[in-house]
């Protein structure tokens, strides 16, 4: 939706103002230059337009999702230039609320984490991203919680809230890392084990996720486009990680999605 929008604005402010200059060729790419900025401050302006409908309609409205996911396809073609590939998009539980764990390299990964679902989805993010204009009022608006690393009670009600959420059938995204630890690196570097308590006190299916080639979106965007690889892996319901501490959970997803990087990467 977002992705179309922007293309006509684009296009149609510079076939506009192409007419209103008597259609001198030499001024296309001028026009092109104009339609484009003007296209790009319209979606801004969409994002305020919509901030009423977002504040004041369910967390997990299905139009607001899905306008979430437009912005975030419309962020990945066209600011980021990303080429995603998705493998195993058939696992993902078709019915029911589940909890995606995703190695983090770049800020490009919620990104792509959104366009994985058709359904309500929310997302664990750090404090500071609750700092960006706009950013901050629109994602409690979608389900989103804020995880607060220097003070644990706070942080505390932040996971309640989303067991919660999860608990009435929203998906949930969280990249147990912490944070960007290593840009470097793909394979998961840390664990935080709490960070598995969002699955496991709902008693929803945790989905690891496997994202290679997001190193690379700090060298090549916006100018060059970046391939990225997603791999879904099987689900790991109830029955399988209810005998496991948080602890030994985190260390059995860690090394499957870093023994999955080590292949791919032919190690």
């Amino acid at each position: 939706m977002i992705s179309a929008l922007f293309i006509i604005i684009w296009f149609g402010s510079a076939g506009f103002f192409f007419g209103l200059t008597s259609s001198e060729l030499w001024l296309i790419p001028v026009w092109l230059i104009v339609g484009y900025a003007l296209a790009w401050i319209s979606m801004v302006l969409t994002l305020i337009v919509m901030m009423p409908y977002m504040k004041y309609t369910k967390v997990d409205n299905r139009f607001k999702h899905y306008y979430i996911r437009s912005i975030a396809k419309f962020i990945s073609i066209f600011a980021l230039r990303l080429r995603l590939k998705v493998e195993g998009k058939h696992l993902l539980p078709a019915d029911g609320s589940f909890v995606m764990y995703a190695n983090h390299k770049s800020y490009a990964d919620p990104f792509i984490l959104y366009q994985l679902i058709d359904r309500p989805a929310g997302m664990a993010a750090k404090k500071g991203i609750y700092k960006l204009p706009v950013v901050r009022r629109y994602m409690p608006w979608f389900g989103c919680i804020q995880i607060d690393r220097e003070n644990n009670r706070e942080a505390a009600k932040s996971i309640l809230k989303g067991i919660d959420q999860i608990k009435q059938g929203m998906i949930m995204a969280i990249f147990p890392e912490g944070g960007i630890k290593d840009r470097n690196d793909e394979q998961m570097v840390a664990m935080r084990a709490g960070a598995y308590k969002l699955a496991t006190k709902a008693e929803a299916p945790i989905v690891p996720i496997t994202l290679i080639g997001t190193t690379e979106v700090k060298h090549r965007a916006p100018w060059r486009p970046t391939k990225i690889k997603v791999i879904i892996h099987e689900p790991i319901y109830k029955e399988t990680y209810q005998d496991l501490s948080s602890t030994e959970l985190a260390d059995h997803v860690m090394q499957l999605v870093n023994q999955t990087i080590k292949v791919h990467n032919g190690k």
